[in-house]
């Protein structure tokens, strides 16, 4: 993302002292001015679905705009417009939905500790996971079952996990095929139909015997607590096939889901 044309270049906030890493607004005034890409599912003039991604860095621009395929997903039309555009940005690890599922925005990195994890590939992205989750585990006690996630997730940051399982993110992609399940690393880990919401994936994926990081617990964890319901049979055995689960055992809940 060093380029000249971001107009927040990691380079010239060194220069006016501010290369101090952006996490806190207090601190750093900046860090609510970035520049971002937004994408927007809709449809065309003849009803196809598309992902529609539109960037404007000061009020007196003219919005950029580039629309893909519903097929393509969001992040491949964030990618096109910035190449259109002639942008080599690195956008922040975690995609902000703006509205659960049909609204995205790919911010881009402030400074370059920021966008560490995508500079320097999967172990760092897996070693900044395991930061967050080991902190979770300690406000929630770190009792030896709260610190199994963190410590799996640092041994897979530096090589040393031979058998390391996928672990569900909070990021649900919304795409025509349905609602996408992410890991931690972005990786696509199952679809379900889009009329589950975000909170009854997770809860599928859960239920099924997905690790989850401390966050997506939470959001799934909504399902029972805030709707009161339970993930559904179907929903859990598609989790389930996906990660390789008990044929009979998927059987017998998408039996359930038909009954």
């Amino acid at each position: 993302m060093q380029t000249p044309s971001h107009p927040y270049d990691p380079a010239a906030l060194a220069a006016l002292g501010r290369d101090r890493v952006a996490t806190d607004a207090a601190h750093c005034p900046v860090v609510s001015s970035r520049a971002a890409v937004v994408v927007r599912y809709g449809c065309d003039s003849q009803g196809r679905g598309q992902w529609v991604a539109t960037l404007k860095r000061n009020p007196r621009e003219r919005a950029a705009r580039l629309a893909v395929p519903a097929a393509d997903g969001p992040d491949a039309a964030a990618a096109a417009l910035l190449a259109r555009q002639g942008l080599p940005w690195r956008a922040l690890p975690a995609v902000g939905s703006l509205d659960g599922g049909e609204s995205y925005a790919y911010v881009t990195a402030l400074t370059p500790s920021e966008g560490e994890a995508l500079a320097h590939g999967a172990q760092a992205i897996l070693a900044l996971a395991a930061c967050r989750e080991l902190a979770a585990a300690c406000a929630a006690g770190a009792d030896a079952e709260a610190l199994a996630l963190p410590l799996m997730l640092a041994r897979m940051a530096t090589g040393q996990e031979r058998r390391a399982r996928p672990v569900v993110a909070t990021v649900c992609t919304l795409a025509r095929a349905g609602l996408i399940v992410r890991g931690v690393l972005g990786e696509a880990l199952f679809t379900l139909p889009d009329t589950y919401s975000a909170a009854h994936a997770l809860a599928c994926a859960e239920a099924a015997g997905w690790l989850l990081t401390a966050e997506a617990r939470a959001i799934a964890a909504r399902h029972r607590d805030v709707c009161g319901a339970e993930p559904s049979p179907r929903g859990v055995a598609d989790a389930m096939e996906a990660l390789g689960g008990c044929p009979a055992t998927i059987a017998a809940l998408r039996a359930q889901g038909v009954a």
